[in-house]
């Protein structure tokens, strides 16, 4: 009788800590990862924009593929001819990223309301489907997220959070791909 008491216990302690990796960008994944974000507001609004991360650096695209700013090894770089020349806006000490890692690793430790089902259909593909409830770190904004992670490789292939700051909803539908082969920009070089 013990064993299924216990058993039901350690399994929300694993769902937990799953879900709390996944909201740090701890994933099982290696490589560059492509992505597509859908942003709705309040009022009918929609903003689409592309993303390419290999998981420390990012390159943000318009929804026609166009660089628009990238970060990379703590610089913060804008261009105005889609990727041709990039001009450096910022730089952030290892002591401002650290205290960020910090505020994402609280944010996670501090999250709630976490479920997960596993073996979900996702378009064919067996995902497990996990729901959580946290604040923006830095914010304190609340957020609801939803996240559907491929269950034999642990990508996480689409991820919804919904935010209402102010009486302003905002739902941010993102969906991943790997993207192998695929380099980011390096400006400095």
């Amino acid at each position: 009788m013990t064993g299924l008491i216990v058993a039901p216990a350690m399994a929300e302690a694993d769902c937990a800590d799953e879900v709390r990796a996944l909201m740090q960008g701890n994933a099982p994944h290696e490589g560059p990862i492509r992505s597509r974000s859908v942003t709705r507001m309040t009022g009918g609004m929609e903003m689409v924009a592309l993303g390419l991360t290999d998981g420390k650096n990012h390159l943000s695209m318009d929804a026609d593929g166009n660089p628009v700013s990238l970060f990379r090894d703590n610089k913060f770089y804008t261009t105005s001819d889609a990727g041709q020349s990039w001009t450096l806006v910022q730089t952030y000490s290892a002591e401002t990223m650290e205290q960020t890692r910090q505020g994402l690793a609280r944010q996670a430790e501090q999250a709630s309301n976490i479920t997960c089902e596993y073996g979900v259909d996702l378009d064919g593909t067996e995902v497990n489907y996990y729901t959580v409830d946290y604040e923006y770190h830095g914010t304190g904004t609340p957020v609801h997220g939803q996240y559907w992670v491929d269950a034999e490789t642990g990508f996480a292939l689409k991820a919804i959070t919904t935010s209402d700051p102010g009486g302003n909803e905002t739902v941010i539908e993102q969906v991943s791909e790997p993207a192998p082969g695929e380099t980011l920009p390096a400006p400095e070089n």
